[in-house]
Order: C-alpha cells, then structure tokens, then sequence
C-alpha cells in the first residue's frame, strides 16, 4: 500500500476534523432546526413573490426594513408595494413597520423618516411604524405575514435593489420561526419621543406562558437555587428563570439578551444610566456562569449578550409564572412556593412534612422556613388559594 505524503495526510485530517465539527456542533442538534417550507425567491424573483404574499395577507404583515426608499418619481415598485399595504389595512390586516434610522442625514430628527407624503398615507391608513434609536443600527430585511411566511435576505425596499442589483432572498413558511422573529423584533428599544430622550423596551416579564418548566434538581442539589437562596443572591435566581421562560417562549437554549431590557425587567431604577443596568445584569450573569455553572455566556463590548442555557435533561416540575412577574413576592416566599409546586408535582402535600424535615431536605435553616410559611400563609388568603 502507497503511503501518504504529508500534504494528503494534512488533507485527510482537516476533511475528518470538518466532520466531527459539524457532527458536535451545536448547530447540528436537532433542536436548533425547525420545520419548514423553503423558496428561493432571489433577484427578479422577489418583487412578484412579495407581491403575492401582501396581496393575500389575511391577518398580519410585520415589516423590519434598513431602508424604505421611494426615489423621485410617484410610480415605482416601492411606491406599489407600499400601496399594497394600504390595501391590505383596507381588507382588516394589520400592518406593522420597523425601521433603521441609524443614517448620517436624519441623525437628529428620526421622525423625519417617516414625514413623507407617501409614510403619511400609512399612517393614515392605520399602518404602525417603530423607530429605533439612532444609535441603534437595524439591519434587517425581514418581512412576516400571517404569523407564517417569513421572507429574509438582502433586499431593501429600494427601487436599485428591486430592478438592478442581484440579492438574495428565500421565502420560508414556518410558523415556528415566524414566532421566534417576532418576538425578537418586540424585545428591540423603540423610540416613544420624537427627540430620542424616551426609548420604550420591552420587558422579558411580557408574553410569558402561564407555566415554566424548571428540571428538579434545582431545588433538590444545593449547589443551585438554595446556594442562591441561603447566599442572598436573589437577583441571580430571579435572572435565571427569567432566561429560563424565555428560553422555552422563543424554544431555544441559546439567544441574545438585551441586557438594558432585562435589569428593567428585575425591576432595577428605570433612572439608572444604561452602563449602570448593563454592568449589574452582566455581573449576574457572570455569576450564573462562574458560580452556579448553569449558563454559557458571550459578552460584547456595548452590545447585547449572549447566553446558552446549560441542558439538564433530568426531570422537570412546573412553576407558575406569576414567581416570574409578580415582584412582591419575596425571596423567601418565591423559594418555598416553588418547593410546593415540586412536591405536588411529585404527589406530595406540603403540609404533611415538617418544616425541619422540608428545611434539610432543600438545605436551609428551619428559621427561615418557619418565616417562609408564615408568609405563604398570608399569601395563600390574599389569592385565594390559585398559587
């Protein structure tokens, strides 16, 4: 038999070691892939396709646009597909527009974008625009109709991009991902003020399920929620099911986290600067990962984080949301009704085990839980039982 030479020996490695890549990649899990219908719809393609899809919308278009330009003349494609959105406002659809203003010329004045005659009609008509802050540079090309057609590529609303240039751009039905990417687009700063002094982000306290799925070895191994709980690192917990239930709303381990966003939504002062809510999140976050190992977590200077929840395929009990969003209830009490919530999962009765037996058996101090139950006590009354 020949022997290799080193440049095929060099080859052969890199061919297997591409394998194995893509074998372990995380992007090769099957959970990071959804089903779905795909279409080339690239160059000349597109404008007919886009076309179609307005033109038989039937509930919603949502539309996240770098650049909607009109150019100089009243008749062109751009000028017709906004007209199609008109229409579609006429038939009932609703039609929402989310778009870049981070360009030289309207640095100052975001608003001026949309103070053409023809934007003015939109609006008219009951179209809904978001600006984003200038600072913030939107990208995107991404058009969703119905909850299930997403069109994503390169192609602006533009007349050049339409007739000239060569783009590309596929049409995908998936009403898995559409529901990924529009709840993306809800988590992106708006502005609310025509001078950018007031920017509106969404909290990851909306849109949450009724229940969240939590693996039960959080409560029953020391090293997670009692070491959060007994070291009075409740922001860690609180951050943590709320990565948690985000998680299981966009059914993905990993995503970007508006890091602003998520102080406001662990109820940080709203009048804090934005490097003081993002040092204080990022400082969480590298607890979770450092401390409790339950995160994997990427920083980027000045940008969102992102952050992979670490799988725990072990059995998982059901807490209600409302441990996530009511923010009166304290640390205390959030601890014991999620031990409730594990043991009727289990088929077990919280009143029928002692507090010294439930205090060694999720590693705190009787004291505590004694103070715990006095709480849930009063909590119980005031809810009527429906924890």
């Amino acid at each position: 038999m020949a022997r290799l030479s080193i440049r095929q020996k060099s080859v052969c490695f890199l061919i297997v070691f591409s394998f194995l890549s893509f074998i372990f990649s995380p992007l090769s899990a099957q959970e990071n892939f959804l089903p779905a219908q795909v279409r080339d719809i690239s160059d000349r393609a597109y404008e007919p396709a886009i076309i179609g899809l307005l033109d038989g919308s039937k509930e919603s278009i949502v539309i996240s646009m770098y650049n909607i330009s009109l150019g100089a003349k009243e008749r062109n494609p751009i000028a017709f597909l906004l007209q199609d959105l008109i229409e579609a406002r006429q038939r009932g659809v609703e039609v929402t527009i989310y778009l870049n203003t981070n360009f030289r010329e309207i640095d100052k004045e975001p608003h001026q974008l949309i103070n053409t005659p023809f934007f003015k009609k939109l609006v008219d008509a009951g179209c809904i625009f978001h600006l984003l802050p200038s600072r913030i540079r939107l990208h995107d090309k991404l058009i969703i109709v119905d909850g299930r057609f997403v069109v994503e590529g390169s192609t602006n609303w533009s007349i050049s991009a339409l007739k000239s240039n060569r783009e590309s751009a596929t049409l995908i039905d998936s009403p898995e991902l559409a529901k990924i990417k529009l709840l993306r687009l809800k988590m992106i700063p708006l502005i609310i003020k025509p001078k950018e002094k007031e920017v509106h982000r969404a909290l990851y306290l909306e849109n949450l399920p009724d229940n969240i799925a939590a693996p039960k070895i959080f409560l029953l191994d020391r090293r997670y929620f009692s070491k959060m709980f007994t070291g009075q690192d409740s922001r860690s917990m609180d951050l943590y099911l709320l990565l948690l239930a985000h998680s299981q709303v966009v059914g993905k381990s990993g995503f970007f986290v508006d890091l602003e966003s998520m102080a406001l939504s662990l109820n940080m002062p709203v009048s804090w600067l934005d490097f003081g809510l993002r040092r204080q999140v990022i400082r969480s976050l590298k607890k979770l990962m450092d401390n409790y190992g339950l995160v994997r977590v990427e920083f980027f200077h000045s940008k969102d984080a992102w952050v992979e929840l670490i799988n725990f395929p072990q059995e998982a009990f059901s807490i209600n949301s409302k441990l996530i969003t009511d923010q009166k209830i304290s640390p205390r009490l959030k601890f014991l009704l999620m031990i409730k919530s594990l043991l009727e999962s289990q088929g077990e009765d919280l009143y029928s085990r002692s507090k010294q037996e439930l205090a060694r058996r999720f590693h705190i101090h009787p004291w505590t839980m004694g103070e715990a139950f006095k709480e849930l006590k009063q909590y119980e009354k005031e809810n009527n039982n429906n924890v």
